[in-house]
């Protein structure tokens, strides 16, 4: 019986190339354009690897990986981008990935990395639920690594806003926003997560007057 691999990329033709390859390559491919139908096709297809793309709309691969783990925790996670920098290259590692693909040479290393997922099963298990990224960010806080802290307190905070838990969220949002100050002073970085916790809060609080 041939793996299973869900590919998610909002770049139709991309989309399109990618499962013709792997299906050649003899795998069962499951496609998604978008990160609710990568959800959706998840719950309904058990998947063995899920190659993500980093920018979709909706939610970025990383929010989308999370989500993915809290319903099948042992789910290999490859993320897909072609827009590589220092911080998804250290999102990608706090929340301990199993490769990260950088779409301009895809087709050399895609199907090797493919190859040594599905013959690792024994690979440790990653941190996938918010209760996991605020354990990550209290090590890194330990650590005196306050950028990496606000990074992962911030994707804990994106995945309680996609549950609607928006109280959390409000909370994550601020202690995200309190470490990346510390670490960057009053930074364009720090400014933004200052507007998200605030939204959040104006959200939560929308929500409880709403409530019966």
């Amino acid at each position: 019986m041939s793996s299973t691999i869900l590919v998610m990329d909002d770049d139709l033709l991309a989309l399109e190339s990618l499962e013709s390859y792997l299906k050649q390559a003899g795998y069962t491919i499951v496609t998604a354009s978008g990160a609710r139908e990568a959800l959706e096709r998840a719950r309904e297809t058990p998947c063995d690897v899920a190659l993500l793309d980093m920018k979709v709309p909706e939610m970025d691969g990383f929010q989308v990986a999370a989500m993915l783990r809290q319903r099948q925790p042992d789910l290999q996670v490859i993320i897909f981008t072609g827009y590589a920098s220092l911080e998804t290259e250290a999102r990608a590692a706090q929340l301990d990935f199993y490769e990260y693909l950088p779409k301009s040479n895809w087709y050399d290393l895609l199907l090797p990395t493919v190859e040594r997922v599905l013959a690792e099963p024994e690979r440790r298990l990653p941190k996938q639920r918010p209760a996991d990224l605020e354990k990550a960010a209290a090590q890194y806080i330990e650590e005196g690594k306050g950028e990496l802290a606000a990074i992962a307190l911030e994707q804990a905070a994106r995945i309680a806003e996609f549950t609607h838990e928006w109280k959390t969220a409000t909370r994550l949002y601020g202690q995200a926003f309190e470490h990346m100050q510390r670490a960057r002073g009053l930074s364009v970085e720090t400014q933004r997560l200052r507007e998200l916790a605030e939204c959040a809060q104006r959200i939560a609080a929308e929500a409880s007057a709403d409530s019966p």
